[in-house]
């Protein structure tokens, strides 16, 4: 196996953190994961009325096969001093705590590379590292999708969804195959030999909609499709008096319902019994959903920004693709960077989406001309001029 002998200790909850780790189980690393003693959400998953019905924890089994659990206590000094030195004896430490999380625990970059040199550190975040929104709690539901306008292109001027935005699927797939391609790359420093690595749209696709396959895969029982008219939970696009579309993600309903309530203004709801209960408040769900409407119907989307920010509740007010360009929060994180075209002048593109800390990327350059580079790289290869200019004039190779 690739990373047999890889210790990897996980510090994380829910599903792109643990997802990631179960990868790298797949590929023979020794993967431990340390849990809360109320364990993470994820094993609870299943149990959210909006998801395939099973008896099977099968959000749980599809992030977390492969692995080892290990529960600690990290509001106690003793918990924390044994996942330091569990992550002492580790290869990878992986975590996605928010920021202060990691300074209460000790858990950041600084605090752990002096027990371990050779430990490779990674966090995933809902925002970044940078900017007024690192500490913010993020889900894909309203960060990967709404927040990025993914959603914003799904959605037609009605409310319903119209076609996906391009390379919406390409893009992910290529994050797989680069993760192929550092697998190799690791394998040859240690064999010394190349490998062939792959992956492909259909893969990348099942593992993006895993949760639902796995849930097939469990024999569950997958709930009807309804409109908004019947929806059986509140998590549904809401229209703001300046004509915004808000959206919010309570997967924590018993924690996140009353601040949530507190946050809208209605601190009422979290007492009436139609509501007070996740079982009430699914068979009230279309009350309830008439009251926000009317609720986010009478502010503007900044009202409700700054409302729900105040009481820590996911969320995302729908973006144009001007606010997307702009948003000051990826900025902060170099999410856009410039360049110089020979014919454009100076323009703005988006960039990849992996760092490593203390590592300058190369700088983004313009796209080459068709043939731009031709000349050069043959005469790299120790072709003369004259060869060159016969390849050139027999139409073998074409400079432009």
């Amino acid at each position: 196996m690739l990373l047999q002998g890889i210790r990897v200790v996980e510090a994380a909850s829910m599903v792109l953190v643990p997802s990631a780790a179960v990868m790298l189980a797949d590929f023979g690393a020794e993967v431990i994961k340390v849990e809360p003693p109320e364990g993470d959400y994820n094993r609870r998953m299943h149990e959210l009325p909006t998801l395939p019905d099973s008896d099977k924890p099968y959000c749980f089994l599809m992030d977390n096969r492969s692995k080892c659990s290990v529960v600690l206590d990290l509001k106690c000094a003793d918990g924390v001093a044994i996942l330091h030195r569990l992550v002492s004896t580790a290869d990878v430490f992986l975590t996605n705590y928010r920021p202060p999380a990691l300074a209460r625990l000790r858990l950041r970059w600084d605090d752990l590379a002096p027990l371990n040199p050779r430990l490779v550190y990674a966090r995933a975040s809902g925002f970044g590292e940078s900017g007024a929104e690192a500490d913010k709690p993020g889900y894909d539901t309203v960060v990967y999708w709404s927040r990025s306008g993914l959603e914003s292109s799904l959605l037609t001027p009605e409310g319903t969804l119209g076609q996906l935005a391009g390379g919406a699927g390409d893009h992910p797939t290529a994050l797989a195959l680069f993760g192929a391609v550092t697998l190799a790359l690791f394998a040859r420093e240690r064999t010394g030999r190349g490998l062939k690595v792959g992956t492909s749209l259909l893969a990348a696709g099942a593992w993006a909609n895993s949760w639902s396959i796995q849930a097939e895969l469990c024999g569950a029982t997958f709930p009807p499709k309804l409109p908004r008219s019947q929806a059986r939970g509140i998590g549904v696009y809401y229209k703001t008096r300046d004509g915004r579309m808000l959206k919010f993600a309570l997967v924590n309903p018993d924690r996140l319902w009353p601040p949530f309530a507190r946050a809208v203004g209605r601190p009422d709801l979290v007492e009436d019994p139609r509501f007070a209960e996740p079982g009430p408040r699914r068979a009230h769900a279309q009350e309830l959903i008439a009251i926000l409407d009317t609720v986010f119907a009478s502010e503007d989307a900044a009202h409700w920004k700054a409302r729900l920010e105040a009481h820590d509740i996911p969320f995302a007010i729908l973006p144009t693709y001007e606010e997307v360009a702009r948003d000051p929060q990826m900025r902060a994180n170099g999410m856009l960077v410039d360049f110089e075209h020979p014919r454009f002048g100076r323009l703005e593109t988006v960039d990849s989406p992996i760092s490593v800390a203390g590592v300058a990327k190369s700088p983004a350059r313009a796209a080459p001309e068709l043939g731009q580079h031709t000349r050069e790289v043959l005469a790299g290869l120790g072709y003369t001029e004259a060869q060159i200019g016969d390849f050139l004039a027999q139409g073998v190779a074409v400079q432009r």
